[in-house]
């Protein structure tokens, strides 16, 4: 694996944080929206997930909630052009196509966005759009570093605007039924939680090349980063590199993290130990973010999470509860199709008061999270994975990705709102 020195990790923070720091720091007022005025949408980054959350959660929900995607942006070419015609032949009208994000928060007829852009712009442009006045739907992982996770949280804290993070696991089916369980203590003390999720190829292979840098701005592609040649591999898989992405950490312990943090209702975690690296044969060469991760959090409320993933071999795919009065089993955070589907049985106990037997827990419909943070936009409310809730997924990735650059275990002091050394 690429090894970040600390040297280099911190020009790299300083770097990303001046970028965020030199964006307006004036709140612009927002457009006031009612029940039965059109909700103008701006799509930042339509690329793959980008484009999925566009077919799959704002179309079908436009009618009921009288949502319109005004503009779509992205810098490559390719993207931009996809995200056009998908809501062209989708939504059946042309929106604006923009190429630089800044004019969609300059619009003064767009009043939300939805930010899916690389990792490591995510935290600068959630900044700038609050700042604008808008409501932002903002992809994982939020922060690639403690300093600008905390001039985020400060910032969009201190606003009115509506922050939904994309973290929907805690919006699937199931999810409220697996809360109430463990709250009501049906597992008792509850010990560790562990998920191991793997594919047989990393989903960064699947990423497209941008073949000519004239496609695309390289230097908006960094965005604040230190400057370095085009590289069209990195620009369009940036999954697979660093300093763009923290691999597997960000794109799926994000998940796993806020459930845990959703269901149980626990407070941040206090320490991170993680190993991992490019071992995986089936990883597209040249890729330097990791494809094998072993990640521990432990938590103050006496439990630990173990994060495990591997490529080369997908047979693994599970997460389990482990209780003093039994085990609570769940499928794959993002739960597609049918949400998370807990099960609970007594296997393992022998306290007094185990689960009396195995046992499907309800796993009623819910609200997309999409469709969440739509409707707190139009009532003023915060939504189901708040600023709250993305700063405390922030801190367990930051916790584990830089155990695992430095080697060592790492702390998180909530008051200093640091991670540091143990």
């Amino acid at each position: 694996m690429h090894t970040v020195s600390r040297r280099n990790f911190l020009q790299q923070s300083v770097a990303v944080g001046a970028a965020v720091g030199a964006l307006a720091s004036t709140q612009a007022s927002a457009r006031t929206y009612g029940t039965n005025d059109e909700l103008r949408l701006g799509v930042i980054g339509t690329g793959g997930r980008g484009q999925w959350l566009l077919a799959n959660w704002v179309r079908p929900i436009v009618d009921k909630h009288k949502v319109r995607v005004a503009a779509v942006c992205d810098i490559w070419n390719r993207n931009r052009d996809a995200g056009a015609k998908l809501v062209s032949d989708q939504f059946g009208y042309a929106p604006k196509v923009l190429t630089d994000y800044r004019a969609v928060l300059d619009a003064k007829d767009i009043d939300a966005v939805i930010i899916a852009t690389p990792d490591h712009q995510h935290c600068g442009m959630l900044v700038a759009a609050v700042q604008a006045g808008k409501d932002v739907y903002i992809e994982k992982p939020i922060a690639m570093n403690m300093a600008e996770l905390n001039r985020a949280y400060d910032v969009v804290t201190a606003s009115s605007q509506i922050v939904q993070h994309g973290t929907q696991g805690r919006s699937c089916p199931g999810a409220d039924s697996a809360r109430a369980f463990v709250q009501a203590d049906g597992l008792g003390k509850l010990l560790r939680v562990e998920e191991s999720r793997s594919f047989y190829y990393p989903y960064w292979n699947y990423q497209p090349t941008v073949e000519r840098e004239s496609d695309t701005d390289w230097k908006a592609f960094l965005f604040g980063l230190p400057d370095r040649p085009f590289d069209g591999e990195a620009c369009g898989g940036w999954m697979g590199y660093r300093p763009f992405s923290t691999g597997p950490v960000g794109g799926w312990m994000s998940h796993f993290s806020d459930l845990i943090h959703y269901v149980t209702g626990c407070d941040f975690p206090i320490a991170g130990v993680c190993q991992g690296g490019v071992y995986s044969p089936t990883s597209k060469p040249g890729r330097d973010a990791p494809d094998t991760v072993t990640a521990i959090l432990e938590y103050k409320e006496g439990f630990t999470t173990l994060f495990t993933t591997h490529f080369g071999n997908g047979a693994n795919d599970y997460r389990i509860w482990f209780g003093t009065k039994g085990i609570m089993r769940t499928a794959a955070p993002d739960g597609y199709p049918g949400g998370i589907q807990p099960k609970v049985s007594p296997e393992g106990s022998e306290h007094p008061e185990k689960i009396a037997k195995e046992t499907a827990l309800e796993n009623r419909a819910t609200e997309t999270h999409m469709e969440n943070w739509i409707r707190c936009c139009r009532e003023r409310k915060q939504p189901n994975a708040d600023m709250a809730a993305g700063y405390k997924h922030g801190v367990a990735v930051l916790l584990c990705d830089l155990a695992m650059v430095h080697g060592r275990k790492m702390i998180f002091d909530a008051a200093k709102r640091e991670i540091r050394p143990a």
